[in-house]
């Protein structure tokens, strides 16, 4: 079995996905695991907004404990598709996402349906 070494998160500042974060929190500390927090703009929405920039540096920051690393990237375009490329890029051997209200069409169904890496997709009423 391979080490999990490296973990992205998706993350849209939803109250699913903060209990998505702190999931793959836990286990990257447990495997002395990296965390990527990845936050995907869909293509019409401004990237550059500094308040997205600044809300996701506050959210790094304050996972930064532990010796665990733990980075932010943002990402524009359909989600379950950037999320997947982010993961190829650095390595993951896992990605964490909140499953979301919605059932049909939604982010994680789409990206377990894509996924070049395995997924974990945390339910809403998940209290860990």
């Amino acid at each position: 079995m391979q080490t999990l070494r490296r973990i992205v998160v998706g993350i849209d500042f939803s109250e699913c996905a903060e209990r998505a974060l702190d999931t793959a929190i836990t286990l990257a500390q447990a495997a002395r695991a990296r965390v990527t927090i990845a936050h995907v703009c869909e293509p019409d929405d401004e990237l550059e907004d500094p308040r997205l920039e600044h809300a996701l540096r506050r959210l790094v920051a304050s996972h930064q404990h532990h010796d665990l690393e733990v980075t932010g990237v943002l990402r524009s375009g359909k989600p379950w598709d950037k999320l997947n490329n982010v993961a190829i890029q650095v390595g993951a051997g896992l990605i964490v996402v909140g499953r979301g209200r919605r059932e049909l069409g939604s982010v994680a169904d789409r990206l377990v349906r894509i996924a070049s890496r395995p997924v974990l997709v945390v339910g809403s009423d998940w209290t860990g």
